[in-house]
């Protein structure tokens, strides 16, 4: 075995395992994709992570804070047990 014989061996040994690691990778690609979650069917201008505050109702003193805290709170927990 000469040395262009052993060259190209080594070029097609190359292509071969660099064609079969692009095959993986689309592979775990297309396994990632799919393990993604499903976007929700929220509405997409609601706040996801903070509460609206109206100062017109904390003015009035209809609703305590604390009042206010605990419902907030429990809702809060009723999506995350959603999720």
């Amino acid at each position: 075995m000469n040395i262009v014989d052993l060259l190209i061996a080594v070029v097609v040994v190359t292509i071969l395992v660099t064609i079969i690691l692009a095959v993986v990778t689309y592979v775990a690609y297309k396994l990632r994709l799919s393990r993604e979650p499903t976007p929700r069917d929220e509405d997409p201008n609601a706040l996801r992570y903070f509460v609206s505050y109206d100062p017109a109702a904390s003015a009035s003193g209809a609703d305590s804070t604390l009042g206010r805290l605990d419902r907030d709170v429990a809702e809060l927990e009723g999506h995350a047990a959603e999720a």
